[in-house]
């Protein structure tokens, strides 16, 4: 089941939360009199960020989703319950697995219970996996995505579409002639044809339709 792309994507949140306070930080620090972007996309277009940079964000997160999320997950599904223990079964560093649990207990996919030992005073969190939150929210997520593309769909195959030739907007007929079919920078707009656009959408509800099939069956096995 975690190997699936929707539980994938789901355990992204995580690691892309971190990247784009990174990347808010750095947006400030670069243009202190404007608002900052919210959304890791948002502020990568803000930030013109190379491919070679934008390649290294989807590296890491994909690494860290794959060698220290899942691990730590499978721990606590195997009945490994406490971080000290979670971090020696995984060989990941104690800090990190614990850090982790809370990225866990915040998009409330793990739990825990907290006990004092009675003769050291010392507190011990036992943690836990919650299944049927993932597979609830994975869910939702996956029809959020789904209707939202479907909805870009319908608004592709009925519309016609015109574009700056230089790339400053792209807008429907009704708004290429209020316009009068001229863009701002001056340039007359010039008809678009979306066939590929069309193609590329059918084609991500199919494999998003696929990945929910195939999430489907393997969490009622």
């Amino acid at each position: 089941m975690l190997n699936n792309p929707l539980v994938k994507k789901l355990l992204s949140k995580i690691v892309e939360k971190e990247h784009e306070e990174i990347l808010k930080k750095r947006f400030k620090e670069t243009y202190p009199d404007e608002e900052t972007p919210d959304g890791i996309d948002n502020l990568i277009r803000a930030l013109e960020l190379p491919p070679e940079e934008i390649q290294f964000i989807a590296n890491d997160i994909k690494k860290t989703v794959e060698e220290t999320i899942i691990p730590i997950i499978n721990s606590l599904i195997n009945g490994t319950d406490t971080d000290e223990e979670i971090a020696k079964e995984t060989g990941i560093k104690l800090n990190v697995v614990r850090k982790i649990l809370y990225k866990l207990y915040d998009l409330k996919i793990a739990n825990y219970k907290r006990s004092k030992d009675p003769e050291t005073q010392w507190f011990t969190y036992s943690w836990k996996f919650e299944k049927e939150e993932l597979i609830k929210q994975v869910r939702d997520e996956c029809e959020k995505d789904l209707n939202t593309l479907n909805q870009e769909l319908d608004k592709e195959e009925n519309n016609m579409f015109f574009v700056c030739p230089y790339g400053h907007i792209r807008c429907t007929f009704d708004e290429a002639s209020d316009e009068e079919f001229l863009c701002e920078c001056g340039e007359e707009l010039e008809f678009q044809d979306n066939s590929e656009i069309i193609e590329h959408i059918k084609s991500a509800i199919k494999e998003t339709e696929s990945d929910l099939n195939s999430f489907t069956e393997t969490v009622e096995q």
